[in-house]
């Protein structure tokens, strides 16, 4: 199964404001510290212009009730739930 989410650039932590929106670091660092994802379900996660898109792998039906998952579903305004 896999999800497809895009946080709009507003709704990212003022406090994680990079300097180059296209590091690869700074966003893995986002989605584990701040959205508390685990890594290993985290497919693709990278900064454009409509803000962070995140694409999960490999979930399985118990994992969309727990916190992490239903936060990242709230704080989008794209999702594609599978």
């Amino acid at each position: 199964m896999e999800d497809y989410f895009v946080i709009p650039n507003h709704k990212i932590e003022n406090a994680w404001n990079p300097p180059d929106r296209s590091l690869e670091l700074f966003v893995l660092e986002y989605c584990e510290e701040v959205l508390d994802l685990p890594l290993f379900l985290v497919a693709e996660a990278q900064f454009n212009n409509e803000g962070l898109e995140i694409e999960l792998q490999n979930l399985e039906d118990w994992m969309i009730g727990e916190d992490w998952y239903i936060n990242l579903f709230r704080v989008a305004v794209f999702a594609q739930a599978s």
